[in-house]
């Protein structure tokens, strides 16, 4: 009964862990704007808190009750994530950030360890505490420790999967994190039961009742006061109309006078009615062609652009707004003409991917309006580079016109922002022959099939304005006079042409990435925003000597820790090669993970539809692997095994990705890539969790301590996981591109078996 009671409370935990980590990094989102960049930094802070805490937890483990303290430990983590919503939506205030204004590297940072850490913290801490419940000796508890990581990963994949699919869409946070804690606190209270403790059991059974209660009767109005606590640092002065939570994001409409604005993620998406905006913006894209018939509007066509483009005489509006709730939560709020031209016959609006709609288009597009978001993490990068470009010309007539735009300056371009738009020049010059970046901020980048359809400045645009007879009072050619004068237009191209060295950005290597983060990391952190830079800067020998130093740290560590006066082949040599084998199949799996994430929004298109199946994928690897790791003998063999097929794996990436690029454009090809993609994501789980359970019993066999060998097996493997997750989005990819990661990554791996082969041969 008590294995059975176990069993549950640790597949709970699992549960709660990824929901608790999945809504912290959602308040992080909307806290930091939306920025990806810094939703990789608390994914950082999160896995740093649970290495910390199996740490710490491993060595509390054996003076403690650890029964009893495991159950306190995760009711402390089901109150610490409703609690954390309070800190989060009160943060910026704390931080001293006014309304607007974006959050600085720096402060990031301190806000991602000072409000994430300790709550993960939990969560590592309970890993050596399950594990030694039943523990006599040097022998394993209950559960083993393959088991107990088994446990929460399984628990883990449910927890994903029901948040994913159903929760978010229905709940609010705070009642999915309220349900969370009367789980664990009825998981709590059979384990109490099992073990005799019934004033226990009585405590929590009162605890799940409390927390169903507050969540069931009182969930709507705590929402409502975590909602407005939060919308009064993101947008004073502003009256809430309406906010949800969407798969995708966090969503609000604001409202001041006569004017609404919607925010994603905190962050201002758009103002409307504002026609003084997007009236002239949208004609100014339409008469970018002599005569549109068939228009791409991909992203942010709503508030106001659709009802344009209406006016003109088009046949077809295809609209790409990957997340339906974002329309219907501005809907009630538009005003008439463009809830008539969402209506509109000719306009069909599409919930999906922008990437893969264009991918599967078979239509072809006189005019493509991409209002795109920017470059600000390697995942949004996939729409800027020269892949995506080729399949948007693939989706265009021969005569044809895209219009974007993308950040700049008012005057004189920085260098870092001159290599920027450099970039994204030099990746549309690959496929359109004719290419204008105009003068201002943002800067209206416009790219045609035929040098000849563009117009000749603002005299073309006049001439085309007066034919076509579509009358504005918010829109004249002069109006951008400035933008397009012929002399602005020179100078931009020449600052542009000075660029040296100009980098395409491709889907292997997003360079437009890490020069879009160098300008938010000037924006934002004045004369002290130079991390990116400092980081980009980095050559590879450096990072390689630097990870062959940590790798150093970690094995003479454990020496000095485990000595024994056996000779140079001593257990501290041995603890030390386990430890550092767990370390670097962390930090590869990881970043393996990644790497195959953004490959497959690369190639597949879909990004949110089918995430939750690739995670899900991979969980249960890790099960699977754990329960294979688990059966047979303990031999250092086996691990040095596990530690070359993970290089094998990453050696394979740069083969296969040009295989599936190249053999893009069908149905049976899509389904070719998810394939594809999910075996490989599948065997670094099932590697990830082999190489967690062999180590786990490698070095049981040598230290007989149950407590210690929990906390330092998967201490070591959430800290190298932590570093994974921070190195692959900022510098690995980005920088030296995903071939060169995958090397790397395969190199690590076999390092780390030469130094098993090495340092664990007489076990």
């Amino acid at each position: 009964m008590s294995k059975t009671a176990l069993t549950l409370l640790v597949l709970v935990w699992g549960v709660q862990a990824i929901v608790t980590q999945t809504l912290l990094m959602r308040e992080a989102l909307v806290l930091m704007f939306g920025s990806e960049f810094a939703w990789g930094v608390v994914w950082f802070a999160w896995l740093l808190g649970v290495s910390g805490g199996a740490i710490v937890g491993g060595r509390l483990a054996r003076h403690c009750r650890v029964d009893f303290w495991l159950v306190v430990v995760l009711l402390s983590l089901g109150v610490a994530a409703c609690v954390e919503f309070w800190v989060f939506r009160g943060a910026r205030a704390w931080l001293g950030m006014q309304a607007g204004e974006l959050l600085p590297l720096s402060k990031t940072a301190v806000a991602a360890m000072l409000f994430v850490s300790p709550v993960s913290a939990l969560v590592g801490l309970a890993f050596p505490l399950a594990c030694c419940i039943g523990s006599t000796g040097g022998r394993s508890g209950l559960l083993s420790l393959s088991q107990v990581y088994a446990l929460e990963s399984a628990g883990s994949l449910i927890g994903g999967a029901v948040f994913s699919f159903w929760a978010v869409e229905h709940l609010a946070p705070i009642e999915i994190a309220l349900a969370c804690l009367a789980l664990t606190a009825v998981a709590g209270g059979l384990l109490a039961v099992a073990t005799r403790r019934l004033v226990t059991a009585a405590v929590l059974g009162g605890v799940a009742m409390a927390a169903v209660v507050a969540a069931g009767l009182g969930g709507k109005t705590l929402n409502w006061i975590l909602v407005e606590r939060r919308w009064n640092d993101v947008a004073p002065g502003y009256v809430l109309c309406a906010e949800t939570e969407s798969k995708y994001q966090n969503l609000a409409v604001g409202r001041r006078a006569e004017q609404f604005t919607l925010y994603c993620d905190g962050q201002v998406t758009a103002d409307f009615p504002d026609p003084y905006s997007f009236v002239p913006q949208a004609h100014l894209w339409m008469y970018q062609h002599p005569a549109p018939r068939r228009v791409l509007v991909l992203g942010g066509g709503a508030e106001g652009l659709l009802a344009q483009i209406l006016r003109h005489r088009v046949e077809q509006v295809d609209y790409v707004e990957p997340d339906p709730r974002q329309i219907e939560i501005i809907e009630p709020f538009l005003a008439d003409a463009d809830r008539r031209a969402l209506a509109d016959r000719r306009v069909t609006v599409h919930h999906m991917d922008a990437r893969h709609f264009v991918k599967t288009q078979r239509s072809k597009f006189d005019l493509v309006i991409a209002r795109l978001p920017e470059p600000t993490s390697a995942l949004r990068a996939r729409f800027y580079t020269d892949e995506f470009y080729g399949e948007l010309r693939q989706a265009m007539t021969s005569r044809a016109v895209l219009c974007t735009t993308a950040a700049a300056a008012p005057g004189e371009l920085s260098e870092i922002s001159g290599e920027y738009l450099a970039a994204v020049r030099a990746g549309l010059l690959r496929h359109f022959p004719k290419v204008v970046v105009s003068w201002g901020d943002p800067a209206q980048v416009l790219a045609a099939t035929d040098a000849g359809l563009l117009p000749d400045g603002v005299a073309g645009l006049t001439r085309r304005y007066s034919r076509r007879g579509v009358e504005s009072d918010l829109f004249h050619p002069l109006l951008f006079e400035e933008q397009f004068d012929p002399d602005k237009l020179r100078r931009r191209a020449d600052e542009l042409d000075a660029v040296e060295d100009v980098g395409i950005s491709t889907d292997l290597k997003p360079v437009v990435y890490i020069q879009r983060l160098m300008l938010w990391d000037r924006m934002t952190g004045g004369s002290s925003g130079r991390i990116i830079e400092r980081l980009h800067s980095i050559s590879l020998g450096k990072l390689a000597v630097g990870l062959a130093l940590l790798a150093a740290v970690t094995v003479v560590g454990c020496r000095l820790r485990w000595r024994s006066p056996r000779g140079f082949f001593d257990r501290g040599w041995t603890v030390g090669a386990i430890v550092l084998s767990v370390w670097t199949t962390g930090f590869a799996t990881m970043a393996l993970s990644i790497v195959w994430l953004f490959a497959f929004q690369n190639l597949y298109g879909d990004v949110y539809s089918r995430i939750g199946w690739i995670i899900a994928v991979f969980m249960g690897g890790l099960v699977l692997g754990c329960w294979l790791g688990g059966r047979g003998s303990a031999c250092w063999w086996r691990l040095v095994l596990v530690d070359v097929l993970l290089a094998l794996l990453a050696f394979a990436i740069p083969l296969i990705l040009p295989v599936l690029g190249a053999v893009q454009g069908t149905e049976l090809a899509f389904g070719l890539v998810e394939w594809a993609v999910s075996t490989m994501v599948a065997l670094t789980g099932v590697l990830g969790g082999a190489a967690f359970a062999v180590s786990c019993r490698l070095q049981l066999s040598i230290t007989k301590q149950v407590a210690v060998t929990a906390g330092t097996i998967d201490g070591a493997d959430h800290a190298g996981a932590c570093l994974g997750a921070l190195l692959t989005g900022v510098l690995l990819v980005p920088i030296f591109g995903i071939a060169t990661t995958a090397c790397l990554l395969g190199v690590v791996k076999l390092g780390s078996a030469l130094v098993l082969t090495a340092l664990a041969r007489d076990m």
